[in-house]
């Protein structure tokens, strides 16, 4: 009986200092080199001459449904929060290759604004894919959907 209480608290023990906390900033790699903080993951371009700028940027690689296929689609979300109705854009790529010109032709690719709950659909225009690493996303991006003229697009997101 004597053997089960030390044995019981030796693996308490054991247990108690194996968790830890890790301290200092996040340890997951960045887009930016030599710092842990992505400051620079941002979307910034002009609509209709009036600078735009996101609160939120991400990109998003989602493979098709036939899993087999080995077809990945490309998605980036950004959204800007500031002033009284919330704005957003999305630009989606289908089949995406890596850095590369795509051309805006819905439905296979796609750019989207959001006013509100109010969408705007690209008509033509275009995505052009700078560099992609296993961490990040640049590019730029120029389109026109209905009265509204996306022009000087940059964009820099993290991939998951």
């Amino acid at each position: 009986m004597k053997r089960l209480v030390i044995a019981i608290i030796a693996l308490v023990c054991v247990c108690a200092f194996s968790c830890k906390k890790v301290s200092g900033p996040a340890n997951g790699k960045s887009v930016q080199p030599n710092n842990n903080r992505d400051s620079t993951v941002n979307i910034i371009c002009t609509i209709n001459s009036v600078s735009w700028t996101t609160d939120s940027a991400f990109g998003l690689l989602q493979k098709q449904s036939a899993n087999d296929s080995g077809v990945v689609n490309l998605i980036i979300n950004a959204t800007n929060y500031s002033g009284t109705t919330p704005t957003s854009m999305q630009l989606y790529i289908t089949n995406y290759t890596g850095p590369n010109t795509y051309s805006i032709a819905p439905p296979s690719n796609t750019a989207t604004y959001y006013i509100g709950n109010n969408r705007n659909f690209a008509t033509g225009g275009q995505i052009i894919i700078t560099s992609d690493t296993a961490y990040a996303l640049k590019g730029t991006f120029n389109f026109i959907a209905d009265t509204i003229t996306v022009a000087s697009g940059v964009f820099n997101v993290a991939l998951p």
